[in-house]
């Protein structure tokens, strides 16, 4: 369906908006820790009359992504024959503005506009969340290793892994489901459960893509890692 909303990485003042709107709109109120070297998606609604530029469009969402705090994490990285700790990328925040998505303040979540579907009663129901993290996984294999190509380019680079967590307090990571996520905990009939600090892992496996880092163009100069 044909709608009108842009999803573009976002630079340093993009970065910057991101981390503020997370943390006072975002229902864990914090930003993503400068550790995890994050970078983020914007997401803008495109108007016809102004020009195609992405400063032209209203900033309606965001995800801020990073590398995941923990080096290891059994079954998915940071094992023998599994993804290293920088080989994967976690969806720290997903933000997205109420007027875009579905319930009563959603006055802009309509055919469009946003991307989404009609069900079998006739009604429209957006897919903000879902679009933007289809998007997302579909380039952030290559955009994270521009911002941050390797330094050691014999050892594995290339991003093999995205996972996200949703605190059963505040949401119940339908989202992640939607979006083709597996549960990285579940119990014996494969039912997703929660992990150890209590909430629900979610994770991606992305294939192994056919290009090296010295194809990429728009690098940025390769720097020590110093954590």
């Amino acid at each position: 369906m044909t709608h009108a909303l842009t999803l573009t990485l976002g630079g340093p003042e993009d970065l910057a908006w991101a981390q503020a709107t997370v943390t006072e709109h975002h229902y864990l109120h914090a930003p993503v820790d400068p550790r995890a070297r994050p970078m983020c998606y914007v997401i803008r609604r495109a108007y016809p009359y102004y020009p195609v530029t992405p400063r032209n469009y209203d900033p309606i969402g965001l995800i801020i992504l990073g590398i995941p705090h923990a080096t290891r994490c059994g079954g998915w990285w940071g094992y023998e024959g599994l993804p290293t700790q920088w080989q994967v990328v976690d969806l720290s925040r997903i933000w997205i503005h109420p007027g875009y998505q579905r319930g009563r303040f959603g006055m802009e979540a309509q055919p469009g506009i946003v991307p989404g579907y009609t069900d079998r009663r006739g009604i429209f129901r957006p897919t903000v969340a879902t679009w933007a993290i289809s998007e997302v996984l579909a380039r952030v294999q290559a955009d994270r290793v521009r911002l941050w190509p390797p330094v050691y380019p014999d050892q594995p680079y290339h991003i093999r892994l995205a996972i996200s967590y949703s605190d059963p307090k505040f949401h119940r990571g339908t989202i992640y489901r939607h979006a083709g996520a597996q549960p990285m905990y579940t119990d014996r009939s494969g039912a997703a459960v929660p992990g150890p600090s209590g909430k629900y892992g979610w994770a991606w496996r992305l294939p192994q893509p056919a290009w090296e880092w010295q194809q990429l163009t728009d690098i940025r100069p390769r720097t020590m890692r110093m954590y």
